[in-house]
């Protein structure tokens, strides 16, 4: 299984904006299994990216722990977002051994996003959480900015790829 994850923000960084998260699953085949996206108002990119992946950890990679996906492959998960992808792989781990602070004495932008991730990886949970390039002919990962945008609804998504 391989999931496409994108978030965007028109206006990110006004008062006002609009949001929005997309989410792809594939076989390893590439065959399209699965789409989602959900919108949002006055948020950042930032957010709806970790959204995205968040969405795909725990609805993927906490629910392949059920006795009949005991044995199955940890589901790959690609963002095109080095900030989620460090946060997630990376980071995380040093903020959360000093009490949540960065190096520069600040606390993490999103944080209930990544303590959320935190906690459920601290479970035993696990997804491969890979960068792709974006906005670089990948299919998938421009259908994931495609739903993150609104270009495209899911259902859209499945008229044309399903």
């Amino acid at each position: 299984m391989v999931i496409y994850t994108d978030g965007s923000c028109v206006g990110n960084g006004k008062a006002h904006n609009s949001g929005g998260f997309g989410v792809i699953v594939v076989d390893n085949n590439e065959n399209l299994l699965f789409n989602y996206s959900k919108r949002c108002e006055n948020t950042t990119n930032n957010r709806e990216e970790l959204k995205a992946i968040l969405y795909s950890f725990l609805n993927y990679g906490v629910n392949i722990y059920n006795e009949d996906n005991f044995n199955k492959e940890i589901p790959i998960v690609y963002s095109d977002s080095n900030y989620c992808v460090q946060t997630f792989n990376e980071w995380m781990f040093g903020w959360a051994n000093k009490g949540w602070i960065k190096s520069d004495k600040q606390t993490p932008e999103n944080l209930d996003l990544i303590q959320a991730y935190y906690n459920w990886y601290n479970k035993g949970y696990r997804i491969e959480l890979k960068k792709v390039k974006g906005h670089a002919g990948n299919k998938w990962n421009e259908v994931a900015d495609q739903l993150a945008t609104g270009k495209l609804t899911p259902e859209e998504v499945y008229k044309i790829y399903g």
